[in-house]
Formats: C-alpha cells, structure tokens, sequence
C-alpha cells in the first residue's frame, strides 16, 4: 500500500517535470544497472513512457536530466542515498538495405543506476511538547512506537517515514490530543556508516475531554437525542473518529440536509491538567416535507398510480412520517408507516404501520385493514434482527363465499447481509428468515405459523460479468389450510419470483379452477450479468418453482420460466426490462410475460 503511494506521489511529480503526458508504449528512458527486479519496476513505473520519440538530440538531454532527478527522488525513497546515477544520450544506427545513406535512429536516454548499499535506522527519537510543559503518559509512546512502520534497524525508507509521521498524528487525535501537529523533523545521514538518525518534532497540544454536545443550526430536535445519538460521553477522552461518526449517524437518519461537528474554541482547565472542550452540533434541516407519485404499469403490481407524502424529523427525533395512496387496476389503497432510526439507542429502530387495502387478483380478491409494529435490533453492520406484534381484519372471497378473518400475530425477522450495493449487488449474500405465529379470531378459527427462509449470494467472475443466485423456501404450519385467510398463502409467479408465469398464477387449484393458494414453496433462481464499459448491459436468467398444499416442500408441480433482459445502469440503480418464457406452460398461460422495474430482479 505504502509502495503505492509512493508511486503515485513520485509518478505525478516525473510526469510534471518531463511536462508531457506518456501513452506510448517507448519508455521515457532505459534502465541499465544490476538493480532488484522490484526496484526496477518501482523506476518504471514511476519514470512511466513517453508518447513520442525526442525531436532533437537537445530534447533528449533535458529529458534524461529530469529522468534522472526523479530516479535519485525514488532511489532515496527505498533508502539507497548513496546512489550514483550515470545519464547519458546514445545513438545507433538502424538497420537499413541502404548501406551508403546509413541513418542513425533517435536518440535514446539511458540511466546507467548503482545502487549502492541500503541504508538504516540507526535512532528513531519522537519529542513530544505541549506546549504547557506536559507530556503524553509512557504507554502511549509505546503504542506509537508500535504501530508506525519506521523501525530502528530497518530500512531507511522515506514513504515509511512520512507514513510514521501521519500515523504519529492520528494515533493522538484519537486519544485526546484534537490539536496535535508535526513540525520539522530532522533526518541526519552518515554516509560513513550507511545509517539515518531520525527525529520527529510533534506539538501535542493540551489532552483534552469532550465537553457537553451544543446543538446549533435550523434543526429543531429534542433536547436529549444528540446525547443519546453521540458515541462519547461527557468526560471522555477526545477521539476525531468519533467526533467524525456523530455527524454521520445524525445524516444517516436521512432527515436532515446537512451536520458538521466540530470542537468548540472555548476550553476549561481541568485539575490533571486536561482540558474540557464542548462540542458544536450543526445540524441544517432542508426540505421537510416531500410530496412525488409514480404511474406505471405492471403485471406484478397492476396498473396505475402510487402517491407518497414524507414528512421528516416530525417532533423532533428525527423519525419520518410517510403516507402512501395506491389506485391502481389490482389494488386500491390508504396507507401510513412512521420510522424512529434511532429508539433509545442508536442500533435500535421502531417502524409502525397501517394500512387498508382493496385487492383483486388472480390470487384473491377483497378487503382488508391491518396495523403492525416492528423494533429492530442490529448486532452488527450486516446482521439485524426484528421482533413484532400485528393484527389484520380481512374478507376475501374464497369458494363463492365471502369469509372473514380476524388476525392477532407475533413478528419475528432476521437478516444477514453483505451485498456491496443492495439495488445493483455483484459480491456477497442476503440471508432473510421470517417466523409469524398467527391467531384467527374469524369464523375459520384457528392458529397457524408461517416461516420462510430465503437467500440470494452473488459472485463477479469479471469487471465485466456478475452470477446470481437466489432460493426460497416457506411453510404454513397448522390446523387447516381454510384457518389461513388467502392473502397469507403462498402463490408463485411474477416478478420477483418465477419470471414467465403471471403475477401469482401458480398456485394449486380446487374443482371449479379456482386459486386457492398453497401451504409451502420453493423457489430457485439463476443469472448471469453482464456490464460492459457503455451504461448498457444485459441478462440471461432461469426461473423454477412449487407451490403445494401440504405443509412442507415437497417440489412437485415445478414450474420454469427462462429469459433474457437490458439493463440500463444510472448512477443511483439500474433499470430493469426483462422478458420471459414458461418452459412447461400451462393451458391459458401466457406465451411471455415483460417486466419492468428499478434495480436488479434480486
């Protein structure tokens, strides 16, 4: 990492010497010399290529001057600072039938480099002032001493040494000292002996605690919620990560234009010599209300027009009020979630919804009114986990006959995921489990469970080409299938499941060719990817899957569909157009179902 760097500094300096830009495949001059073969490509790399021959033999000279400035630059960055570097132009002749014109070919620069032996750390010696006479405690000089690269013995490597001195800084201000800087550091070289003495010179600034959090800017919040948001406590010692991860969790409730945290100037003395600093929360709200609609149309969905009101930072914790209108051909609907990111504790989230619905598709068709509250707890940046509690009222029409279900459910949800972008993934996996115990008060009393388990994992075999897979399995466990209202059956098909059969068009059926909706499922998918280096890509994708009325998977009656897809990638996600086909249709199943959508199938 460090010789990377090194490379690029290096590398833009040569390149703004030699004052043009190298594409050509001619390097800007020959390396001769008995040099280690990554020291030579660490020259190469930096002295890079030259995208046209010198024109003159004037041209050549100045070329291989500054070649060989940046050459000692790098040799004196892997420690040989007794490199000698011999420049020089040569000339031969080209081979031509012509014997009597004999012309010469353009003049080549060449850096003839000895190395020399590489030089040592003999001393490495930090001082440390405060400037008010105190001095940081002995455990973490030693902390430093550990974690810096420079090491007495090593090699004197100059990319080393500035990385000590960075390391130096930000070990500091994350342990209290918010205004330590480096000033000049000496670095003594004895050619004699081929060694360095190193010294560092660091103004620590007084240790400092953080203070009490002033909140600042248009925002309105709470008094209590940047304490309970912040990562520090008063008293504790001054680290910048988590003055820098304030800000963030407060921008990440995505209620709030901007935030910035920043020490204040004013500091108390403390008894141990420490100072106490409070600390400026600016916080600018933006736009706080939002209003936007979608038309569209869909065979998952159905056709129409969705319309969301937001409301942000609502009362002043930062929680989002969202309400949602849907008319559309399948469904008519009224709905309302509110969302506290941060409940009690910055990892804990509460969302309450509800919502009345009108439904009328293949699967069923009727009414229903529900309202549920989730807490999510996440243990990590990856894995979360939500506990719950619902009730819903329904009718739908099932047989001919109108049949009403009143439901009280416990919510259980957990997710593991580490995708590298949820809308357009090409590495890592999503794991989802759901388990919802269910109690009907209607008139097909009863209780019933269901579990689903799902996971979808992504491989990029290339820059170019990305693999996905996805599978799903679910049961509804318990007395009977009628104790389930139709909306809590399982159905196949559509988008977001079997791609070529119509939005929940597999399902078993009763005598008279009704849906009836089934107890288990199983589904797999697969497809390949592909992005090339234009905004346009494209997709080949297979599809299977069984939806039965008993109790557990038993992949019977498996139905696959099979198609190809464009995707046009933005910058926020791609869009998605799919077409596909059923590979084992069905009588009145259509000959190809279309598909369009934001962001990958799964």
């Amino acid at each position: 990492m460090l010789k990377q760097v090194f490379i690029v500094l290096i590398g833009a300096t040569a390149l703004c010497l030699s004052g043009q830009t190298s594409y050509a495949a001619e390097p800007l001059v020959k390396i001769e010399g008995n040099l280690p073969a990554p020291l030579k490509d660490l020259l190469r790399d930096v002295l890079g290529e030259a995208e046209t021959s010198p024109r003159s033999l004037a041209q050549a000279r100045r070329r291989v001057k500054k070649a060989a400035e940046s050459a000692m630059s790098v040799m004196r960055s892997q420690g040989y600072y007794g490199a000698i570097i011999d420049a020089r132009i040569t000339e031969a002749p080209s081979i031509k039938d012509d014997k009597d014109a004999a012309p010469r070919t353009q003049p080549q620069g060449v850096l003839n480099i000895t190395t020399g032996p590489q030089f040592t750390l003999q001393s490495l010696n930090i001082i440390y002032d405060s400037g008010a006479g105190l001095n940081i405690a002995p455990d973490m000089k030693q902390d430093i001493l550990d974690i810096i690269p420079a090491k007495t013995g090593g090699a004197a490597l100059s990319v080393q040494i500035i990385a000590a001195e960075l390391q130096i800084i930000n070990y500091l201000t994350a342990n209290g000292y918010p205004d330590a800087t480096a000033l000049e550091r000496k670095a003594v070289v004895d050619h004699d002996t081929k060694t360095m003495a190193l010294t560092y010179n660091i103004n620590t600034g007084l240790k400092t605690r953080f203070g009490e959090i002033e909140q600042i800017g248009t925002a309105y919040l709470v008094k209590s919620w940047p304490d309970m948001v912040a990562p520090f406590k008063a008293g504790d010692d001054f680290d910048r990560r988590e003055l820098n991860s304030l800000s963030s969790r407060v921008l990440s409730t995505g209620s709030f234009k901007s935030a910035t945290a920043i020490l204040s100037d004013d500091a108390a003395s403390n008894d141990d010599g420490t100072v106490t600093r409070n600390v400026l929360l600016n916080i600018e709200q933006g736009p706080r209300n939002t209003i936007s609609g979608e038309a569209g149309i869909s065979t998952t969905d159905g056709n129409g027009v969705d319309l969301t009101y937001q409301r942000r930072n609502f009362i002043g914790y930062a929680q989002t009020l969202t309400l949602l209108a849907s008319i559309k051909t399948n469904q008519i609907s009224l709905g309302a979630h509110y969302n506290i990111p941060f409940t009690k504790r910055v990892d804990r989230a509460l969302d309450i919804n509800g919502e009345i619905a009108r439904e009328d598709t293949d699967g069923f068709t009727g009414e229903r009114v529900g309202a549920n509250a989730l807490v999510t707890q996440k243990f990590s940046r990856r894995f979360r986990a939500s506990l719950g509690l619902g009730f819903e009222a329904s009718q739908f029409e099932e047989n001919g006959f109108e049949t009403r279900s009143l439901l009280a459910e416990g919510l259980g949800r957990a997710a593991y995921d580490s995708r590298n972008n949820i809308l357009n993934p090409n590495k890592g996996v999503f794991i989802e489990a759901n388990f919802i115990p269910a109690y009907n008060f209607g008139e097909e009393d009863g209780i019933f469970t269901a579990a689903t388990l799902g996971a979808s994992t992504y491989w990029k075999l290339s820059d170019k080409l990305t693999a996905a897979g996805r599978g799903k399995l679910g049961t509804i466990f318990g007395r009977n299938l009628a104790t389930i209202p139709l909306n809590r059956r399982f159905f196949g098909g559509g988008g977001g499941s079997v791609r070529g059969f119509g939005f929940q068009s597999i399902s078993p059926v009763n005598a008279q060719g009704d849906l009836t909706g089934g107890r288990s499922l199983s589904e797999v998918s697969a497809e390949l990817r592909y992005k090339g280096e234009t905004p346009f890509g494209f997709a080949a994708f297979i599809d299977a899957g069984s939806v039965t009325e008993r109790e557990y998977p038993d992949f019977s009656d498996i139905r696959a569909g099979a198609g190809f897809g464009l995707r046009y990638h933005t910058s926020f996600a791609p869009l998605r157009a799919d077409i596909a086909f059923p590979l084992n249709k069905r009588e009145g199943d259509d000959t190809f179902q279309v598909y369009i959508s934001i962001g990958q199938a799964f």
